[in-house]
């Protein structure tokens, strides 16, 4: 199972404290962090989340405690929370009422509906009534999830927008300009500018697949993102294999890797260990400007990431865009359609 630590993102680490009884004590200001992370998944404004920084500031204390009511009320008037906030006192109110209403505060009403807080002879509040953010502390594991979970969604759509845009500039690339579909070029512009969900993102992806594939179902060799003549995978990419092997079984030999990819095999001589081999790679990856691209390709195991990212550098100056031939050699040993030790040929320009 999952800490709640390993599943919280950076800067909203959780620093609870014992505090008896079963007490709650979480620093205000990673409070607020965590909501600012899920702010979108919870349909907050700018404003709000302003209002909420707000009344922080006005707790004294810098834990969120159970076990003490002034650690916990802002009793400050609305008032001095839109003086502080920069916003109206209406405003105020509206957005009080949405916080409440999603349970990341609670009013703790006096008898008159006043908000104040009676304090000690040391000058120390001992009782308050008004807003209590308390809800933040109990909530902050479903908090953190929440954040989670909603940095995954973020991650998967950037991952299927650069999916979308890598198929594009390979679908453009098969096509002269006159043959390119419009309708689904303007689609695609005008998903891809703006905020799109998964689905309509996923649907867009299959459109430009199937496009591509009838074009790779005429022209099934030539992925026009190289000179053709040093492709060095013509002869073996129309064969199908009928046995079906795990990608993760795959097992090549090193003399046939350093054979096959010298550049990469040079890059990575002094990897001190796993761990560095594969920071190195990533590197790699971004300097071929694979994008999420290449999270796609690691799905398919470290040997076929390996063998694609140095089939990559062995052709580095004659591919004009690597990561819609990327893209392409992903999609093609995904589907069967490329067998994976057409990856092991030299590049023509570099045989006989």
């Amino acid at each position: 199972m999952r800490t709640i630590q390993g599943m919280a993102p950076a800067g909203a680490r959780s620093s609870r404290k014992a505090t008896g009884q079963g007490g709650i004590a979480q620093n205000k200001w990673q409070l607020l962090k965590v909501i600012e992370d899920i702010r979108e998944p919870l349909g907050l404004k700018g404003t709000s989340i302003s209002l909420l920084r707000a009344m922080i500031s006005f707790l004294r204390v810098d834990q969120v405690d159970a076990t003490r009511d002034d650690g916990h009320i802002c009793f400050a008037s609305n008032a001095s929370l839109a003086k502080r906030a920069h916003v109206s006192i209406q405003t105020v109110e509206r957005h009080i009422a949405k916080l409440v209403s999603l349970g990341l505060l609670t009013r703790r009403s006096s008898g008159n509906g006043k908000r104040w807080a009676r304090r000690d002879r040391q000058g120390s509040i001992v009782l308050a009534t008004g807003l209590s953010l308390l809800p933040l502390a109990e909530r902050y594991p479903e908090f953190v999830r929440m954040a989670q979970d909603h940095q995954d969604h973020q991650n998967e759509l950037g991952r299927l927008r650069d999916m979308c845009s890598a198929a594009l500039s390979n679908l453009k690339a098969h096509l002269m300009p006159a043959n390119w579909d419009e309708g689904l070029l303007s689609k695609a512009r005008n998903l891809l500018r703006r905020q799109p969900d998964k689905r309509a993102l996923s649907d867009l992806l299959d459109e430009i697949t199937v496009e591509i594939s009838k074009i790779g179902s005429a022209e099934p060799n030539d992925l026009r993102a190289t000179d053709p003549e040093i492709e060095g995978h013509k002869e073996t990419s129309k064969t199908q294999y009928v046995k079906e092997e795990n990608s993760f079984q795959i097992e090549v030999g090193q003399e046939e890797m350093e054979r096959a990819y010298p550049r990469l095999c040079a890059e990575l001589r002094f990897a001190k260990n796993q761990e560095d081999c594969r920071r190195l790679m990533d590197d790699l990856a971004g300097y071929l400007n694979l994008g999420n691209t290449w999270f796609s390709i690691k799905d398919l195991g470290p040997a076929l990431s390996f063998m694609i990212l140095g089939y990559l550098l062995e052709r580095s100056e004659t591919i004009s865009n690597h990561r819609g031939y990327a893209f392409k050699l992903c999609q093609d040993l995904s589907n069967k359609s490329l067998d994976w030790r057409t990856l092991l040929n030299k590049p023509r320009s570099n045989l006989g």
